[in-house]
């Protein structure tokens, strides 16, 4: 938030309120790409154009304003704090930083906010107490221990695909061909959840070290653009499924040109292409993303990304890639080795998509009210039942209520906090949709073909 600064008269907040509102209702041309914090674009981000005036930008957290004009340029989450020009944005401070990121940032005004129930909802407040208390309890610390278990685990994986890609090679044992592949897509999973662990800042929380380990496990390890994934997931998590009416999904990483998974998102299809998508899309979505999943992101990594870190980052990965192939008699041998373990690491695709993929869009303006967020991250997530031991084939992300409302809690505590969520959502009469994977897989699915029937009765 800005430092410093006057007090900011009624004038002036109404004079950005009235530029925000003129954004929010103007056309796609009123609407730029989202940028991240070292200025590259957010792909389907898209952020109200609020610059030339000269007028403070206030965003409000617990009752009072803050001016960030000077500070968006450097805000480690990018020009998001411009979705909340003029609004309350208690409930997203509070999911994101600790209070001391305010200490010494002196406010610039004031507004009526009842701590008791932002917005009206006194479920906003109670989960605003819940993140105070697990604060105090050191819940959004992470024991060294669970950080050492993870990089066991995980070059575990890669020591058993290397062996077996070397009995596989070397002396052509069959074992090798088929476990090999299934270890190397096993590091490839825990690498995109070690990545994910890190540019979350939660394993050191010491947000360059972090980033620069989960460089190296998403970008060279994983294959896939670390900042360029941070960027979208930042996007992802304050505004999942959501969509900016007549302009389009504000989502970047739930929507693909190939599925139409909520009516919402109807218009933003050729009307010849659609009706032919909605026949096939069940049918297709668990070929596709294991097929083409793994290899899909790591391309649209590379076209999306300008960073040379990155470039360099995911030239590594190819390199190493590339000598592991090399390493098999035969150039084909190589291929099917890792063309085999592709496939396998596709179904962390399915994995990363059916926590959301099956519930329902919201207007993202909607969704920036005060008072809902609390209730739009619950609406919008699965939450994956499964054995305590399996939590590493999910990378902890099975409770996902957890990681949503409680973004900066490592995975290592989720199943501590899991039986608060699911008190505090029966407190309040809400129902939190938990179910076995399988099951949540067969209803994404099932979901997708319900969309046939619903664009027959309501074509747009």
């Amino acid at each position: 938030m800005g430092k410093g600064g006057a007090q900011v008269s009624g004038s002036s907040y109404e004079l950005i309120r009235s530029q925000l509102d003129q954004a929010d209702a103007g056309p796609m041309q009123k609407y730029g790409a989202g940028i991240a914090h070292d200025g590259t674009r957010i792909k389907e981000a898209k952020r109200p154009q609020l610059h030339g005036t000269g007028q403070p930008l206030l965003v409000g957290v617990r009752g009072k304003w803050y001016d960030v004009s000077k500070y968006v340029s450097r805000h480690p989450g990018g020009d998001l704090l411009l979705e909340f020009v003029g609004k309350d944005a208690t409930a997203q401070f509070v999911a994101y930083h600790s209070d001391r990121v305010l200490k010494g940032w002196r406010p610039v005004g004031e507004y009526e906010w009842n701590a008791e129930a932002p917005g009206g909802d006194q479920l906003e407040g109670d989960v605003l107490r819940l993140s105070a208390r697990f604060e105090t309890e050191g819940l959004f610390e992470t024991p060294r221990s669970f950080v050492a278990q993870r990089f066991a685990i995980t070059f575990g994986f890669l020591s058993a695909a290397l062996l077996c890609a070397r009995l596989a090679a070397v002396h052509g044992l069959l074992l090798g061909f088929v476990l090999g592949p299934v270890a190397l897509a096993a590091f490839w999973q825990q690498s995109g959840f070690l990545m994910h662990d890190f540019m979350h800042n939660h394993m050191f929380h010491r947000r360059k070290l972090d980033q620069r380990f989960g460089w190296f496990f998403g970008s060279v390890c994983f294959g896939s653009s670390s900042h360029w994934w941070r960027d979208e997931h930042n996007e992802h998590h304050l505004f999942t499924n959501t969509v900016i009416p007549g302009v389009g999904l504000s989502d970047p990483q739930m929507g693909e040109t190939i599925w139409a998974q909520d009516p919402m998102l109807f218009a933003y299809f050729h009307k010849l292409v659609l009706p032919f998508l909605l026949r096939i899309q069940h049918i297709i979505f668990l070929p596709v993303l294991i097929i083409i999943g793994p290899i899909g992101i790591k391309i649209d990594a590379l076209v999306s990304e300008s960073r040379p870190s990155e470039y360099l980052g995911m030239g590594l990965h190819w390199a190493w890639v590339a000598g592991l192939i090399s390493s098999f008699p035969t150039v084909a041998q190589g291929l099917l080795f890792y063309g085999i373990a592709s496939l396998c690491v596709g179904v962390l695709s399915v994995q990363l998509l059916v926590s959301h993929y099956s519930k329902p869009f919201a207007d993202k303006e909607w969704v920036k009210g005060e008072g809902r967020w609390a209730r739009r991250q619950i609406a919008a997530v699965i939450d994956i039942t499964c054995q305590p031991w399996m939590d590493w084939f999910h990378g902890g992300l099975n409770l996902h209520s957890p990681h949503h409302l409680f973004p900066r809690m490592c995975r290592c505590h989720y199943r501590r906090v899991h039986g608060e969520m699911l008190a505090l959502c029966r407190k309040h009469g809400l129902e939190l949709d938990v179910m076995p994977w399988t099951s949540a897989v067969a209803r994404t699915i099932r979901h997708l073909r319900t969309m046939k029937t619903l664009f027959s009765i309501d074509p747009r």
